[in-house]
């Protein structure tokens, strides 16, 4: 019993698994700030470039696990697991809601141009 809880603390951490994560949960949660005018589209393309790091981040993370799985805790690959998702998700859910700030900006903006000059 002592020996297998040794084996497991002398495990490594994939690196950068918690930054992934990171990367990606801030992707996220940037991009829904798109319903303010012009901070939103500046706030949904962060968004996207964040949550691209962090699927970048967490498929590098995920290419050293399958190179030597023993080396590694499996705590750190199911990290870089959730953050390629969430990256795959912060892309799809930035380029919506970039799509909708630009909306939302027109119409703001843009019945505001013609109530004063029309």
């Amino acid at each position: 019993m002592e020996e297998n809880n040794y084996e497991i603390n002398q495990k490594e951490f994939l690196p950068e698994a918690g930054a992934a994560l990171s990367l990606s949960i801030w992707g996220n949660a940037v991009a829904l700030l798109y319903m303010i005018p012009y901070l939103g589209i500046l706030c949904c393309i962060v968004g996207v470039i964040l949550s691209i790091m962090g699927l970048m981040k967490g498929r590098a993370g995920m290419e050293l696990w399958k190179a030597d799985k023993p080396r590694y805790h499996g705590g750190s690959f199911v990290k870089t697991l959730i953050a390629f998702i969430l990256g795959i998700l912060g892309i799809v859910q930035g380029g919506i809601l970039t799509i909708l700030s630009f909306v939302y900006t027109f119409l703001i903006f843009g019945s505001h141009f013609h109530h004063h000059y029309f």
